[in-house]
């Protein structure tokens, strides 16, 4: 893997298919090695056909240095080799320059359509092992239902852990680590009867005091978790005996049980995360995160920067998986250090490919698993500041209407040649357009996380030629729940509809309520104690569309795009399946 380093060394000092008169001398200075090892150097090269070499003889004459191969070919060969010795880290560094070259994208694409996917091999009593490989986009910096925020997060945690409820196909609340349950005529007390005999990974025997600890852990946390506000109902939570667990909540809260349901609220195991003791100061991500223990299909024999290996558990109640083995294969240079601008929020993978392209080869079954990303912007009007005005949040919302009707969509996502031909047509739009302009321009901070980065530069683009001055803030998910979004008048993010659409909404409305005015707030927050209140489904999204309609009408929430999370399989892949947040079910897949 040197030799490939060294050669990047050299096409940054000379460049591709250029002549350049240099001397074993200049060579050796600039590889740090000796005379000798130079010339070991240029001859391996030579015989690789990287370079050509014209030696001249004698002290100080200069030789004829050709580069014949482009650097990002040689990138992706180098990332290649580290793939298979996991020093992928390193790697990452040395090719950090190269990694928005299509053409070492496309070499890279091209080797892990086979380096992924299914592969077999005998174990040691000469037994089958089917392994599922599948590079993300999105490191996984967290695997703690605690602490997870991105959607790749909760695909492992999902196959790791299980919550006292799951939701089916059909999106209907079913039995999982409990068998049943019981409801009190108020709605204020649960009781959860668990099954009997099911372990942890680490062997532990699941108990109602692992459900206790699990809620108590969530309750106490300073952390602004998704569903924070559901959990908060939670009054009480008490082990009756050591398979049954009573729930005793402040109101009658419809969303609770959904909540149960979700990966925020799967068990875990008190034998492994009951170190954190009362009082201590919690971080935001703990320095070093203990190797998750649920009680789910897969267990998680290796986890680093760059692999998380899955491994089937043979005792898993529900029955266990049909493979043996999945690695989770973080791809460095499709979202380096620095986080690249082009990542999208979905997570793509080879074989079973999210949110594919028009051009995946006719031998690719595309799929919808019937979830949709809405992305959206809203306005913050607790902050003073021009949004206050109606009339001005009006014209945004005009604007946005207008660039949006015509042509800004999710197609132009990911390349920025064609956001730039989008914004050009914006211009020219803007030119015809009689609306409003400003003689001084109005000055909008746009907050997101940095998976929007581009959308939150394509919007303040546009939105300054028609009279507006915006700066986009990029904040972590922690911060962007915090003070970011409350000091910043524009709020860009996203809405999952998936199966948990009504638990998100919910969410997402009391959140949005926070950066309201007092009346706004008032309204919605109303609102959505109707929701809660009301036992009937078709209740709670009729006045859950109420607030959306609210919002819109008082040019407070503007849609910008939407489009379906859709997956592309082999014909090889058998038993597919989604579980609620459209993921694919590891634990049904099979290959003949």
């Amino acid at each position: 893997m040197k030799l490939h380093q060294q050669y990047l060394l050299l096409h940054s000092r000379f460049g591709h298919m250029l002549e350049h008169e240099v001397t074993l001398s200049d060579l050796a200075e600039l590889l740090d090695c000796t005379h000798r090892n130079t010339l070991t150097i240029v001859k391996k090269m030579v015989a690789h056909e990287w370079i050509r070499w014209v030696s001249q003889r004698g002290r100080g004459r200069r030789s004829t240095l050709t580069l014949l191969v482009p650097a990002d070919q040689i990138a992706a060969a180098y990332m290649m080799q580290a793939m298979n010795r996991r020093e992928l880290q390193q790697a990452a560094e040395q090719v950090g320059a190269f990694s928005s070259s299509t053409t070492m994208q496309d070499h890279l694409n091209q080797w892990l359509l086979g380096y992924s996917g299914h592969h077999t091999e005998a174990g040691s009593h000469n037994e089958r092992i089917d392994t599922l490989r599948l590079p993300i986009r999105q490191q996984l910096h967290a695997l703690d239902p605690l602490y997870i925020n991105l959607l790749a997060e909760s695909f492992v945690t999902s196959h790791v852990f299980d919550g006292l409820v799951q939701r089916n196909e059909h999106g209907e609340i079913i039995p999982c680590l409990s068998h049943t349950w019981d409801v009190s005529s108020d709605r204020k007390t649960w009781f959860f009867y668990l099954r009997k005999g099911i372990t942890f990974h680490n062997g532990h025997l699941l108990t109602a005091s692992d459900v206790v600890y699990t809620f108590e852990r969530l309750q106490s946390s300073e952390r602004r978790t998704l569903y924070r506000d559901v959990s908060k109902q939670i009054l009480s939570i008490e082990a009756a005996d050591p398979l049954t667990v009573c729930f005793k909540l402040k109101t009658p809260h419809e969303l609770f049980l959904p909540f149960l349901s979700t990966s925020r609220a799967a068990i875990v195991s008190q034998a492994t995360y009951g170190q954190h003791k009362d009082g201590d100061i919690e971080p935001d991500l703990p320095i070093t995160m203990p190797k998750p223990v649920g009680t789910g299909p897969f267990k998680v024999t290796t986890w680093d920067d760059h692999l998380c290996r899955l491994e089937a558990f043979p005792l898993y109640f529900q029955g266990r998986a049909h493979l043996d083995r999945v690695d989770i294969l973080q791809i460095p240079w499709s979202a380096p250090v620095h986080l690249d601008e082009k990542q999208d929020i979905e997570s793509p993978f080879f074989h079973l490919v999210h949110n594919p392209s028009s051009s995946e080869g006719r031998d690719w079954t595309q799929i919808s698993a019937g979830v949709m990303v809405r992305k959206l912007v809203t306005c913050n009007t607790q902050k003073t500041g021009p949004l206050s005005d109606p009339g001005v949040r009006a014209h945004v919302q005009t604007c946005i209407a207008e660039l949006y009707g015509n042509g800004m969509n999710e197609s132009n996502e990911s390349d920025p040649a064609d956001a730039d031909k989008v914004l050009t047509k914006a211009e020219k739009l803007t030119y015809l357009s009689q609306h409003r302009t400003f003689d001084i321009p109005i000055l909008l901070h746009i907050a997101t996380i940095p998976q929007y980065r581009m959308d939150a530069r394509r919007l303040a683009s546009s939105l300054e030629m028609y009279g507006f001055s915006c700066t986009v803030r990029i904040g972590t998910m922690e911060q962007f729940k915090g003070n970011l979004r409350l000091e910043s008048d524009l709020i860009l993010f996203s809405l999952i509809r998936d199966r948990d659409e009504e638990l998100r909404r919910y969410d997402l409305y009391l959140t949005l309520s926070e950066h309201l005015e007092n009346s706004s707030k008032k309204s919605v927050q109303e609102m959505l104690q109707t929701v809660v209140a009301s036992q009937i489904s078709a209740d709670r999204a009729a006045e859950l569309d109420r607030i959306e309609q609210f919002l819109v009408q008082q040019s407070l929430l503007f849609h910008l795009t939407e489009k379906p999370v859709e997956t592309a399989y082999l014909p090889s892949v058998r038993g597919l399946s989604f579980n609620s947040q459209g993921w694919v079910n590891l634990r049904h897949i099979w290959f003949p």
